[in-house]
């Protein structure tokens, strides 16, 4: 009989059992997103290029982006800069905008590290 080193016997093909199903690397978000956005509620900064900052309400947010309600007319491609609480701005580029909704990816996702304190200091 062969066997690995150690002396643990080789898997032949008939004892390795068989897996059948399908792989995601997906956790329930939806399809074509990177990140699990969490449901927050957090008033932030938004400003664009060559604009004053104004204030909005943060709906959601993940480590590679968010969505905001907000008031100016945003268009696919709009660079703008969130200001979130005790943070630099971040870089972000607006990906879809539908009334007062507006959805962003940053240009520099965030640490997963950073997320979890804004999401902390949001639920004080």
């Amino acid at each position: 009989m062969d066997s690995l080193p150690g002396g643990w016997p080789y898997p032949y093909e008939s004892d390795t059992p068989s897996l059948s199903g399908e792989l995601s690397t997906e956790r329930g978000q939806r399809k074509g997103r990177r990140a699990e956005r969490v449901t927050v509620e957090l008033g932030a900064g938004l400003r664009q290029r060559g604009a004053s900052g104004v204030s909005v309400q943060i709906m959601d947010l993940s480590t590679d982006g968010f969505r905001v309600a907000t008031h100016l007319d945003l268009y696919p491609g709009t660079d703008v800069w969130l200001r979130l609480p005790g943070l630099e701005p971040c870089h972000a580029r607006v990906m879809w905008a539908r009334g007062h909704s507006v959805g962003c990816a940053f240009v520099r996702p965030l640490h997963p590290a950073v997320l979890d304190m804004i999401i902390a200091r949001g639920r004080r």
